[in-house]
């Protein structure tokens, strides 16, 4: 997705087009940057017991997971960028990202 921002960027005649697409670049990156960390603290949560599950070789069964709400919310974002920019991709959207 950042590789089609910038795409756009460079091939933006209008200067408001590259100030608009600079932002959503600047903005996904955070948003990319607010998931990852919120993913990384659901997995380090469950660390011990993944890590148990692995090692039976399935022989146990895990937990169920139960992700704290920023954990949920980053998932809910995580599941919204991937079908935006899989219908951008697609051609079934214009814009490459929600809300923009």
């Amino acid at each position: 997705m950042l590789n089609t921002l910038e795409s756009l960027i460079e091939s933006a005649e209008n200067p408001l087009d590259v100030v608009k697409r600079n932002e959503q670049r600047h903005a996904f990156s955070l948003e990319v940057h607010r998931v990852r960390i919120n993913i990384e603290h659901l997995l380090e949560r469950y660390r011990a017991d993944v890590d148990r599950v692995l090692r039976s070789g399935g022989e146990v069964e895990g937990p169920i997971v139960v992700p704290d709400a920023l954990e949920a919310d980053a998932i809910r974002s995580a599941i919204d960028i991937y079908l935006h920019v899989r219908s951008f991709q697609r051609g079934e959207r214009r814009q490459p990202l929600p809300g923009h």
